[in-house]
């Protein structure tokens, strides 16, 4: 005999969503996705979406939204997406939350030595990194300290750096991850706490990743940055980034 409880909707609000405490992997005809939790709402699947050279078929999304349905969740949320993934998961539902702005940096070994307070290692502070993630995007958009890890390995190799007060016991003021793969660089994600912006440090991290580019002969720098956030565009921009016409997108469907 089914009792009441067996009779909640997939989805109900009142069923925590589950995951591995690694995450979940999931895996297509081409491509490969990783799964977690939204920081904000842990009720929503976050498909990170790393090669998107070979997007996921239709039937590959409609797969993983059942799954991901029948796991509890109520929403999926997509990482930014690129032309080539978008006409995909456009077909199946998921319909643009958030636009980006994408940048390039063609000469990293152009960039000067950083003019700011030296910047040091950020190792094992991903707890420290996440509370400046959250003053400085919103409850939102920030990164809790799983998914500061998560940016740190997106890519073979990774630099992860950070300036700090010393006069509060050396607290995080801003940090910056940076990736290379091969000889294409990415700035992956770049914070400054509100209480230490318009002081330099944005651009101190920028130069500081450019030169660690460029030593490992990195000759293309990417970074994106949402459409409405004209300082860090103009944070950008000073520091010799340019404007591609394609942006990114992210994307969102409702599983209810």
């Amino acid at each position: 005999m089914m009792h009441e409880a067996d009779r909640r909707p997939t989805g109900d609000p009142r069923v925590p969503a589950t995951l591995p405490a690694s995450g979940l992997v999931l895996r297509g005809t081409h491509s490969t996705v990783k799964v977690r939790q939204w920081p904000a709402t842990p009720l929503t699947a976050h498909l990170v979406m790393y090669q998107q050279t070979l997007p996921p078929t239709t039937a590959d999304l409609a797969r993983w939204c059942d799954e991901l349905q029948q796991r509890g969740f109520r929403t999926v949320r997509t990482s930014a997406l690129a032309n080539a993934a978008s006409g995909r998961v456009e077909n199946s539902g998921f319909h643009v939350i958030q636009r980006l702005v994408l940048l390039e940096h063609d000469h990293p070994a152009d960039a000067p030595a950083p003019d700011a307070p030296t910047s040091r290692l950020l190792v094992g502070h991903d707890l420290a990194a996440s509370a400046v993630d959250h003053a400085a995007f919103g409850h939102d958009w920030a990164l809790d300290p799983t998914a500061v890890d998560d940016v740190r390995h997106a890519t073979p190799r990774h630099r992860a750096r950070a300036t700090v007060d010393s006069t509060r016991n050396d607290a995080i003021t801003a940090y910056a991850i940076t990736g290379r793969d091969a000889r294409l660089g990415f700035l992956q994600r770049l914070a400054v706490h509100p209480d230490h912006q318009r002081q330099g440090l944005g651009r101190a991290l920028v130069h500081d990743s450019l030169r660690w580019l460029a030593r490992w002969r990195a000759q293309r720098v990417l970074v994106n940055t949402p459409t409405d956030n004209e300082a860090a565009l103009a944070l950008y921009e000073r520091t010799g980034f340019h404007r591609l016409p394609d942006g990114l997108r992210v994307y969102e469907r409702s599983l209810a």
